[in-house]
């Protein structure tokens, strides 16, 4: 009888973590202006602010680039604001996502971009993390960048 209970309540469990199914689709129209190489750059440093008013600097940690689509704002809303999981992004919008890593002061960019608005989302990892136990937390930023313009930008939560 005890098994039982413990089967139903991981069953209860796991039914509660549902992936959220996206409602908005790919449109490539919306991804058109970021197709091939521009002359803009994004760069900028991430960090969190703790508690007790506590900075940590993320130091090699990944950081995303996304074009703002009406497919992006809705990854950004769920699973950046929201934390929760969804189903994996369509591979044509993959294509225009880049990626890269900070160096140890939390510094990054990206170079040869077309004009345009992007999300900029660091995971970074929290000092408390163990080598058997991640643990990140999802900084970002938004940044609007024209022809031939250097932006500098603070990814931060």
């Amino acid at each position: 009888m005890k098994r039982l209970m413990v089967l139903l309540l991981v069953f209860v469990m796991m039914s509660c973590a549902k992936t959220y199914e996206r409602e908005a689709t790919f449109i490539h129209e919306e991804y058109a202006p970021y197709e091939g190489q521009g002359t803009a750059r994004v760069c900028g440093q991430a960090y969190l602010s703790l508690e007790g008013g506590k900075q940590h600097t993320a130091s090699g940690d990944r950081v995303l680039l996304a074009p703002v689509t009406s497919y992006t704002k809705e990854a950004f809303q769920v699973k950046v604001l929201h934390g929760e999981t969804m189903v994996d992004p369509d591979p044509k919008a993959m294509k225009f996502e880049k990626h890269t890593k900070t160096d140890k002061e939390g510094r990054f960019c990206f170079t040869e971009l077309p004009a345009g608005e992007y999300y900029v989302v660091a995971d970074i990892v929290l000092p408390t993390s163990t080598k058997g136990h991640r643990e990140s937390q999802l900084a970002h930023a938004k940044a609007s960048v024209k022809p031939d313009e250097n932006v500098f930008i603070l990814v931060t939560r």
